[in-house]
Order: C-alpha cells, then sequence, then structure tokens
C-alpha cells in the first residue's frame, strides 16, 4: 500500500500533572460524564427547494495543517481491555474496552470541545498493529486548561473510556475512516494471526500493516537474508546464491553458529577456552580427610 505506518517513541506523562484520586465513575462530576443522550446523531435531511440552485464548483482540498506538538497524545491502546498497565493501558479494566480505534477516539475528544487532530499514519511503540493517533488540546500554549471541565490529561482518559464503552467497536467501524487512495474492502479480512509474544486486536483499522503483511517478524534472519538477495548485483554486495550454497554444505546457518562454539571464551584470539577457569578452580580444591 502507498501509506505506510511509523512507530515513534512516545512519552505519556506530563510532569506538572497528577493523577486524580478518582478511579471509577462514581467519584466523577455528574455534569462531566458523557451520557449516550448526549451523543450527537444525523441531523434529517432539509427538504428540497423548489427552485434549484446552481452547483458550486467543488473547492480543491487544502493540505492539512500541522497539528500543535504541545497537543498530547491518545493511542488505542491507552483503553485497549486485552492490555495490562505495562502493556500501555492507561485506564482501569473497568473502563477498558475491545478492539479501540483512533477514529472512535477522535469523536470523543471532539464531543468534549476540544481542539484536536487525526494522524492515522501514526502507532504505538507497544501496539503496531493499530495504526492512528490522536492530537488533543488539553492546555492552552500559556499553560491554562482548554476545558475548565477536564482537570487534566489522567481526567480525559476516563471521559474518553466513558464515551467508547458506551460506543463499542463493530466491524463497520473501520469504514468510518476513509483514506485518500485506499482501496475500500466490501468485507473486512479475518483478524491476522499475532506474532509470538504480541497481541493484535480481533477489528483493525483497513490501513492496518498487520494486513498487509508488516509488522514484526517471525523470522528476521530470513527476512534479511532476502533483502540482501534482493540487493544482489550492487557494488559491494556478496553473491547470495553462492553463500547460500556453501551454508547448505557446511550443515547449514546453525552448524556455522555452532561450530563458534570450538573458539570458547574467544580462544581464537589468544584468550582461553570457556572452560579452562573452570578446570583450574576445580584443581585447586583439596579434600582434607580425618
Amino acid at each position: 500500500m502507498s501509506h505506510h505506518a511509523q512507530i515513534e517513541e512516545v512519552s505519556d506523562s506530563d510532569p506538572e500533572e497528577i493523577a486524580p484520586s478518582y478511579d471509577s465513575d462514581e467519584d466523577l462530576p455528574s455534569n462531566a460524564i458523557i451520557s449516550p443522550v448526549n451523543i450527537p446523531t444525523r441531523a434529517a435531511p432539509q427538504p428540497q427547494q423548489q427552485q434549484q440552485m446552481p452547483m458550486p464548483s467543488i473547492p480543491v482540498p487544502e493540505p492539512q495543517r500541522e497539528i500543535p506538538r504541545h497537543f498530547s497524545c491518545l493511542y488505542p491502546v491507552y483503553f485497549d481491555k486485552t492490555r495490562s498497565r505495562a502493556e500501555g493501558r492507561k485506564v482501569g479494566a473497568e473502563l477498558a474496552v475491545e478492539n479501540p480505534l483512533a477514529r472512535d477516539i477522535l469523536d470523543a475528544v471532539q464531543m468534549l470541545g476540544l481542539n484536536a487532530g487525526l494522524e492515522p499514519e501514526k502507532l504505538h511503540p507497544k501496539d503496531w498493529a493499530n495504526p492512528g493517533r490522536v492530537r488533543v488540546q488539553v492546555k492552552n500554549e500559556d499553560g491554562q486548561l482548554a476545558n475548565p471541565k477536564i482537570k487534566n490529561k489522567h481526567h480525559l482518559y476516563i471521559l474518553v473510556a466513558q464515551f467508547l464503552k458506551a460506543n463499542p467497536t463493530t466491524e463497520k467501524s473501520p469504514y468510518r475512516l476513509r483514506i485518500r487512495g485506499l482501496p475500500m474492502p466490501e468485507k473486512l479480512p479475518p483478524a491476522p494471526a499475532a506474532p509470538r509474544g504480541w497481541k493484535i486486536g480481533k477489528i483493525l483499522p483497513i490501513h492496518s500493516p498487520a494486513y498487509s503483511g508488516g509488522g514484526v517478524s517471525d523470522n528476521p534472519l530470513k527476512d534479511a537474508m532476502a533483502e540482501m538477495q534482493g540487493m544482489q548485483g550492487m557494488e559491494g554486495m556478496p553473491n547470495m546464491s553462492e553463500m547460500m550454497s556453501q551454508m547448505g554444505g557446511m550443515g547449514g546457518l546453525s552448524n556455522m553458529l555452532g561450530g563458534l562454539g570450538g573458539l570458547g571464551g574467544m580462544g581464537g584470539m589468544g584468550g582461553e577456552p570457556s572452560g579452562a577457569g573452570e578446570k583450574k578452580k576445580k584443581e585447586k580444591r583439596k579434600v582434607i580427610r580425618a
């Protein structure tokens, strides 16, 4: 695909912010909790006028403005029920949801009246299969709260989580995010198998690298060899076909690596074998018998 997701280092905490003491919905002020009744619905189409108006010319789309750096970052992994705190979750387990998507997080912060922007290609380092990041203005440039009802970023996490619980992710949710040049399939592909040691949601954005074969490889050595073979013929690059045949004749790469064991503790460079020190210690031991 033409769109490539990028993994970035993230900073999740602000030194001046202190997490609020409340951990549940009951501790929050009633006027700050998002209720399903407050969720706006699509306005009904107005009746067509009798006199047809001339069709206006379609404006050329303007390039997206750069989101200010002081906007805070919100990733789907912050609200993922399948994750632990160490794996990136920022809210309590009772507030976390399954298959959170960045597009729905954008709806939540806009419901709160905050300035926000969506960066669909950005990835959290611990959630490579679920691209999308929301940048939201919690504070102004002078440090004042953008919305006095939202005390800090931790308070914002709770409000967003409440919205996501009231609006659970469905198989239709990924279709709400349309990216220019990205074809929309009639049906979502099945959830890809997660590489060993990783977690992947059952519902992912259509531009997820997990669908396109990206992400973390189970066999990085094989991929590196294939990449080198693709670069064969360039100046300074070895003939990979000959190298692979030599490796096969020597019993494969495992035998090559196993043969290095004969060097012991860098014995091939003038050091002692790895077991030499241990043997010397055994020789110094004396048994005293009565």
